[in-house]
């Protein structure tokens, strides 16, 4: 089977023939891997991202553990080989709308949204977001810092031009607003732009979709949006993140003043039977580099306390981590808290049963930090026609031996979509993924 690229215009669905393809679906670490390992085998490859950049959760992180490695330098060189290999052709801002076929012929609908920005016009001036009177929390930032309704995404943008969130503008809701066409000199800003309809013909799919952090909220004991200072994981490490609305600086969200305290909490929705009941696998770690980096910043001004159900700290260099940040004067408390209480000081205190000393103890923090659990984005499970397994991942072909083979020949899983996995893990996942269906090709 060779590739057919089939591009509507507005008369037809004209068709482009090619070389082997494969498609790969999620713009993470794992698609990203997968796509540039198919790529280098001369495969060419079309990356599908339903945001409008790349990388997924990794590059919004701060650090790597248990390295201690900068996110963003980790992810700069696949990003960068990946939107430079010639075999690559990135779709970004771009959703599946059907799939068919088979193995070697699948046909695959793709729907690309207007950006309403000529990608080829702007000049990435910025003068258009300098007038939009509209302001969006940003994403995992805890309404600390806002962006546009016009804006360019960050970090990754692929392409690096800007575009208008539809949902958000006001002249999508209700025509009162032209400022960023207004105040763009190249005529950039199109309202009128239509969404983009392709349809690809692929050999194989490798399904890269990545997870999505429990929903903190549905653990009601812990009043996370309720309380400001309640807070996730990941919005924590936007905190420690010079990218981040802080500038890296960790802060009390409600007054961005130093804590004096931070109590974290592991295993929110994970290991829970009315919940997920499996372990997120990265939970743990999360946990001590999230103490480790809070006594670097501030040492023995700030008290930092784990509450834990069991460490688990699985992988090369990990125990090491655990003893040296046991030894940075961290807290741990073996036990999960009771409810969250809200003090007139906007501080926070939580009862716990330590069964490592058989004590009832008070803890007062200025911020909570929920390590919440992982669940897959299994949103196409009807179109790719995969099921799911008790855990409601998709469903591999033998849990063991043929982690990456789905029970649809020719449809390959890569990544924490299959089950949680660090970023190694997941890495080599998504090799292994990229392995497969080149086999599946040459059959």
């Amino acid at each position: 089977m060779i590739l057919n690229l089939i591009l509507w215009y507005g008369v037809g669905w004209i068709v482009i023939v090619g070389k082997h393809s494969a498609l790969v679906i999620g713009g993470g670490i794992a698609g990203l891997q997968a796509s540039l390992d198919l790529a280098k085998m001369g495969v060419q490859v079309h990356l599908i991202e339903r945001e409008p950049r790349l990388g997924g959760h990794t590059p919004l992180l701060h650090k790597i553990s248990p390295t201690m490695e900068d996110a963003e330098k980790l992810m700069k060189p696949i990003i960068q080989d990946s939107t430079q290999h010639p075999n690559v052709k990135i779709l970004p801002y771009s959703e599946i709308k059907a799939v068919a076929g088979s193995k070697g012929n699948f046909k695959v609908r793709v729907l690309k949204k207007a950006r309403y920005v000529d990608e080829e016009k702007c000049t990435v001036c910025g003068e258009c977001e300098k007038v939009c009177p509209v302001d969006v929390p940003k994403e995992y930032e805890m309404k600390l810092r806002t962006r546009k309704a016009i804006y360019l995404p960050s970090p990754y943008p692929v392409p690096a031009k800007y575009l208008i969130d539809r949902e958000t503008c006001l002249y999508f809701r209700d025509g009162s607003c032209h400022a960023c066409r207004d105040a763009c000199p190249e005529n950039a800003v199109i309202y009128e732009q239509k969404d983009e309809k392709n349809e690809l013909h692929v050999d194989a799919i490798a399904v890269a979709t990545g997870f999505k952090e429990y929903d903190a909220e549905k653990a009601g004991q812990y009043r996370y949006g309720v309380y400001r200072n309640v807070i996730t994981g990941m919005e924590y490490e936007r905190l420690c993140s010079p990218s981040g609305p802080t500038k890296g600086k960790i802060v009390r969200v409600s007054d961005e003043v130093k804590p004096k305290s931070v109590a974290y909490v592991l295993c929110v929705g994970s290991r829970e039977e009315e919940n997920n009941a499996y372990c997120c696998r990265i939970g743990c770690l999360a946990a001590l580099k999230h103490a480790y980096l809070l006594k670097a910043q501030y040492g023995d001004e700030a008290e930092a306390h784990i509450c834990y159900t069991d460490i688990r700290t699985v992988g090369k260099k990990a125990e090491e981590f655990y003893r040296k940040v046991r030894e940075s004067g961290v807290n741990l408390v073996h036990g999960q808290p009771s409810q969250t209480r809200e003090r007139p000081d906007k501080s926070l205190t939580m009862d716990v049963y330590d069964l490592a000393t058989s004590k009832l103890l008070s803890i007062t923090a200025d911020l909570v930090v929920l390590e919440v659990g992982l669940e897959p984005h299994v949103d196409l499970e009807q179109k790719l026609k995969i099921p799911l397994d008790e855990d409601g991942f998709f469903m591999v072909t033998h849990p063991k031996l043929a982690t990456t083979e789905t029970p649809i020949k020719g449809i390959f899983l890569a990544g924490t979509v299959q089950q949680p996995m660090d970023i190694a893990e997941t890495t080599a996942h998504a090799s292994a993924a990229a392995m497969k269906a080149l086999i599946s090709m040459q059959k």
